[in-house]
């Protein structure tokens, strides 16, 4: 729980949402964009391009369509928030998040006093920082980067359907506490509850909605990539063709075309990465750990983790611990 001095501050009306309350809802743009732009300027807003910030989301206003310059994570902490986006109405409720990347374009409808919303501001470089917490060749992480960070003008978001995720509830309290009773090296604490809080959130894609404003096919790979991360032990294409409704040739096509590589290889880069989870982080018989990642035949498994690896199973064990 957030401690009650905090959430009492949270609750209390700011200036701005008094000002909102007596009709006065024009927004001065000059003070986060530049003339004549919708683009929410980062640097407008914080000083250090290496920062990052948690604010309450302004209550009693509308907020029009606009982008960022940076990454922005919203958490609902009670009540719910309505985004329009593509003229799509979603709306995250207690406990859920969105995450959108740079290009994204949206509004956000008006939010009531019982509506307390928390948003974090990311600079777009906090993929560097990131990603050495994060093992990239993970699937999950790989879709979940490619949607967030690419540098194309897709507009993307992602929504993370988190609300009973006890783990991600404890690191939004934590990272709010640390914002509101800061101490001693407080941005780099900062930093480090934001990054463990989006890896942790990487490690549930069966709680991931996403959505590109652009590419057809990029929802579609994201779809598969998420398909193969659920289903690695037992899944097979056929499988995955009638549960999207698109043709094998077709997702073949999107894999080739996204990953460099086939179902199948996929499939199989994935089951030796759970393996190589296996071996480090438990004691399970190596028979035990190939059952579990969907293999039958010991000395397949052997012959496949060796050319990935250059070792045997064991060997990788004894070195990683």
């Amino acid at each position: 729980m957030i401690y009650e001095d905090i959430l009492e501050k949270l609750l209390a009306f700011t200036n701005e949402e008094i000002d909102n309350l007596n009709g006065k809802k024009i927004i001065d743009k000059s003070i986060y964009v530049d003339v004549d732009s919708h683009v929410i300027d980062f640097n407008k807003i914080l000083h250090d391009s290496n920062q990052i910030a948690v604010r309450k989301h302004t209550r009693f206003k509308e907020y029009p369509k606009h982008k960022h310059n940076y990454l922005e994570l919203m958490y609902v902490y009670q009540g719910s928030m309505t985004h329009i986006i593509d003229d799509r109405e979603i709306i995250i409720r207690q406990g859920e998040i969105m995450l959108l990347n740079q290009n994204i374009e949206h509004e956000i409808k008006f939010a009531g006093e019982n509506d307390l919303i928390f948003n974090f501001i990311i600079p777009s470089d906090f993929l560097n920082y990131l990603s050495s917490l994060v093992a990239q060749d993970n699937l999950v992480t790989r879709f979940v980067f490619e949607f967030l960070f690419s540098y194309s003008n897709d507009g993307e978001y992602l929504c993370f359907h988190v609300a009973d995720d006890q783990v991600v509830t404890q690191q939004i309290e934590t990272i709010i506490t640390a914002i509101y009773r800061p101490s001693v090296n407080n941005q780099v604490a900062l930093k480090l509850h934001v990054g463990l809080l989006l890896v942790h959130l990487m490690n549930a894609p069966e709680k991931i909605e996403t959505y590109s404003m652009n590419s057809y096919d990029k929802v579609l790979s994201s779809s598969i990539l998420k398909y193969i991360a659920l289903n690695y032990q037992e899944g097979s294409l056929t499988k995955l063709a009638n549960q999207i409704h698109q043709p094998d040739y077709k997702i073949s096509k999107v894999i080739k075309s996204v990953t460099g590589k086939t179902f199948k290889q996929l499939v199989q880069e994935t089951r030796l990465q759970k393996a190589c989870e296996y071996l480090v982080n438990t004691n399970l018989p190596v028979y035990t750990i190939m059952n579990n990642v969907g293999y039958e035949n010991l000395s397949f498994f052997y012959r496949m983790f060796k050319d990935t690896y250059h070792t045997t199973p064991q060997k990788y064990r004894e070195f990683a611990k």
